[in-house]
């Protein structure tokens, strides 16, 4: 998380808040035009523009020092929890000063009597005929990864020997199948950008339609490459996790290839982002001053609304790439998914709060053996036992089929020392468990504490006679 948070911090805040703001298209998300060059207008501006900067410099550095303080939380349940709902706050108040500048210029623009015409210009002498994807090399990544996907399913499946004779302690978890299917998720979800980037219309830029052709081949040239090395560094990650974790079976050792796979990641993003603003600086300085006024369809400088385009994607007015259109069905579609996504996510992390910060009860009741925890989990007959013991959970080796497994919490359908369809029910930091076999099943289960659990065994013993 500090690895993606605080890159993406320090970019936006470069990005969003320039010290020379005469060299951008924009300024806050407001096109930068010639009546902005007076001393009288630049002066207002260049005030404008420091305050605003000041205010995000002293919240980036903020939001730094409290990234660094987070390393320090307790608990790795806790620390997902903070990182998670910080990422949100962090992303949202990076941009304040920015919603602020961009208010702030549109109020100066309608003061100066500049009204929007709205105006969208196209070329219709290269409309549609640029392209720089190079589509083979993104459907053969795919596909490997498609392969990957597939060795990781049979692996999982135990169809594959030379995986069954290194001890795949992960097969019954799914961890593999699931690691890979994730990244072939992110390559079909690139695949499918990629198109839409390639196929997108031309960005014009001057009345000259060869700098138009010239400045959207590089520039979708630029995405697709970035797309491409994103896609490859999956199917790396993929292969790794594939050979390397059935070896050296560990929960720690696929924190730490994640860790990797997302510091890749971030690089591959920025140095698309440099390409992007070297490309872009460098057609500035060569081309004719033709502006778009369609600033307010963007709302806040950042969203895009506009129902008389019939654009699905749009550039970004922030950071680098590409956003949609509101207005668009499609556009309104991603639009809910990802506020969906956002809620999903609300809901997980207090889903998961609730898991590892309310306590497990064990009882009894009516010669019933009860497992509690948010709801009751298990019913266990008296009646139905037939073998019950004890001992240290050093000396079970538990394989998650289906279940949680939070520092405090393990709960669900596991394999225990290879007998599959195991059920738990246990604090790991109790230390011991209790082992009950019935006429169906066999659980493991245990109180919050190890003598807790000592007290537990006697009385079970006790009323089992």
């Amino acid at each position: 998380m500090f690895i993606c948070i605080v890159p993406v911090t320090v970019f936006m805040y470069f990005n969003m808040y320039p010290i020379n703001w005469k060299n951008k298209k924009r300024i806050y998300g407001v096109a930068n035009r010639s009546e902005y060059k007076g001393d009288k207008e630049s002066a207002f501006i260049d005030i404008l523009n420091k305050t605003h900067r000041k205010q995000a410099t002293i919240i980036m550095v903020a939001l730094v020092i409290i990234s660094v303080a987070l390393f320090f939380v307790p608990t790795f349940i806790l620390k997902t929890i903070i990182w998670t709902i910080f990422a949100f706050i962090d992303l949202f108040v990076i941009t304040i000063p920015y919603v602020l500048g961009n208010s702030e210029m549109k109020r100066f623009k309608k003061n100066h009597g500049i009204i929007s015409d709205n105006l969208l210009y196209a070329d219709t002498k290269t409309s549609g005929c640029v392209h720089g994807l190079n589509i083979p090399m993104l459907v053969i990544a795919n596909i490997i990864g498609a392969v990957i996907l597939l060795i990781s399913i049979l692996a999982d499946a135990g169809m594959l020997p030379i995986f069954n004779s290194i001890n795949n302690l992960y097969g019954d978890a799914h961890v593999i199948t699931i690691l890979t299917a994730t990244f072939l998720f992110t390559n079909v979800l690139f695949l499918l950008i990629a198109f839409i980037v390639d196929n997108s219309k031309n960005e014009v830029i001057s009345e000259n339609s060869d700098i138009n052709v010239n400045y959207n081949r590089a520039k979708k040239k630029v995405f697709a490459d970035y797309s491409i090395a994103i896609t490859w560094i999956d199917n790396i990650a993929a292969l790794i996790t594939l050979i390397v974790l059935p070896i050296l079976h560990s929960e720690i050792l696929i924190l730490v290839l994640l860790g990797i796979y997302l510091a890749f990641t971030m690089i591959g993003t920025i140095v698309y982002a440099i390409k992007r603003m070297k490309l872009d600086e460098r057609y500035e300085k060569n081309t004719d001053e033709i502006i778009t006024d369609d600033d307010d369809y963007w709302i806040l400088g950042m969203f895009y609304y506009n129902p008389r385009d019939k654009r699905l994607n749009i550039e970004k007015r922030v950071g680098v790439g590409y956003s949609v259109n509101l207005a668009h069905p499609v556009g309104m579609m991603i639009s809910a998914m990802g506020i969906l996504s956002i809620i999903a996510s609300i809901l997980a992390l207090i889903w998961i709060g609730m898991m590892a910060y309310t306590p497990i009860n064990v009882y009894t009741e009516n010669n019933t053996i009860i497992c509690h925890h948010l709801w009751d989990e298990y019913k266990i007959e008296s009646s139905n036992i037939v073998e019950i013991e004890s001992g240290e959970l050093s000396d079970i080796k538990a394989i998650r089929t289906a279940g949680t497994g939070l520092e405090n919490v393990a709960k669900g359908t596991f394999s225990v020392n290879g007998e599959a369809g195991c059920k738990l029910f246990l604090n790991p930091q109790s230390g011991k468990y209790i082992k009950i076999v019935t006429n169906d099943k066999t659980y493991y289960i245990s109180d919050n504490t190890a003598d807790e659990t000592e007290e537990l065994y006697r009385f079970l013993l006790s009323i089992l006679g």
